[in-house]
């Protein structure tokens, strides 16, 4: 399978062919224990002076084994060749930045290439504004019929979950059933081959992975501990977008198979896709799958997250899904980082408005 992409309607072909090598999400746990979830823990109220957790951590899937942030310096352990060292040393690349929306973080863009003969990668990291949570997704465009790509998470202060009535006021606060709204951004595999380097044949050029834009939320429904009854959370994101590594939207995707024919399928906007309800365990984690909105029980991918700080005051996630329904050589790991509706902090979209009539 060839595949090309058009840029304003100017076709550029890539030349890297691909693999169907991923296999269903996993989560890079420590030894013992259950190595889709972390081991269930009391929750306690976040302590404002204890010290922030290590910046490595356990919650990353797929490629991604571990990364380091603080705020300027982004650096990603990842599986492959990728650098030198443990972690690769992304910079900056402020033109594919997806801007905050209200009062929601920014996703910042990085970008790492050890040399002009190595693969490129591409990552989005978030924090929100009360500190509490932490979210990266990166890969690279592929080289030599791989690619290696992944994301993760981490709580930066305490958890505690709502404390819910048994019967929460109809007139009072929301205290058991909250939504969380903001942009999503995502890292798409295949993308354009590596304009720089040595002239060399196109199939020995890695390749650039693209930028996805999006907007997402996320419900979920706490419960009064007494009731016995599971907590649980869902979610979708729509309006999701493609961009090239200046930022430039584009359009459609060009597939030629082995005979020379090609197929457009139109980008704009990618599809939608829902993240199927799943159980959120005793310390506010949960995992679960992805699928094609519209199309139950599809599974594009997987997702994986916490909700953090005082009440569930915020919520962060990965997912890593098949993008286009029966495109198996395309990839997407995208990453969420979002406030609670109700509280400050959250989006002054209409969405986010009070939510009782």
């Amino acid at each position: 399978m060839v595949i090309y992409f058009s840029k304003d309607r100017n076709v550029g072909q890539i030349m890297v062919r691909y693999r169907a090598a991923l296999a269903a999400l996993l989560v890079v746990a420590a030894c013992g224990g259950n190595p889709f979830l972390p081991e269930p823990v009391d929750p306690t109220p976040p302590d404002p002076n204890a010290p922030l957790p290590s910046p490595d951590q356990d919650n990353a899937v797929e490629d991604l084994r571990g990364f380091r942030y603080d705020g300027t310096t982004l650096e990603i352990d990842m599986a492959g060749v990728s650098s030198s060292g443990q972690y690769g040393l992304f910079r900056r690349k402020a033109e594919m930045d997806i801007p905050r929306h209200g009062t929601h973080p920014a996703y910042l863009a990085y970008e790492f290439q050890e040399t002009n003969m190595t693969r490129s990668y591409l990552a989005y990291v978030a924090e929100n504004d009360r500190g509490t949570l932490r979210s990266v997704a990166s890969t690279d465009g592929g080289q030599f019929n791989e690619h290696n790509g992944g994301g993760g998470w981490v709580r930066l202060t305490g958890y505690s979950r709502p404390d819910i009535a048994a019967s929460p006021s109809p007139e009072g606060t929301e205290e058991g059933t909250f939504s969380y709204y903001g942009a999503y951004a995502g890292v798409f595999v295949p993308g354009f081959n590596d304009p720089g380097g040595p002239p060399r044949p196109p199939t020995l050029q890695p390749g650039e992975p693209l930028g996805v834009r999006g907007v997402i939320q996320v419900n979920a429904q706490f419960t009064n501990r007494a009731s016995g009854d599971p907590e649980v959370v869902e979610g979708g994101i729509t309006n999701r977008r493609l961009f090239d590594r200046e930022g430039n939207q584009i359009t459609s995707i060009n597939i030629a198979d082995g005979n020379g024919e090609v197929r457009t399928i139109d980008t704009s906007p990618l599809p939608g896709l829902v993240l199927r309800e799943t159980e959120i365990s005793e310390n506010g984690t949960f995992l679960g799958t992805v699928e094609y909105e519209g199309a139950p029980d599809s599974e594009a991918g997987s997702f994986d997250g916490a909700f953090g700080g005082t009440g569930a005051s915020d919520v962060a996630g990965v997912i890593w899904v098949n993008p286009i329904d029966g495109e198996t050589g395309i990839h997407e790991y995208g990453t969420f980082n979002l406030p609670r509706c109700d509280l400050p902090g959250a989006s002054p979209s209409p969405i986010c408005t009070p939510r009782r009539p």
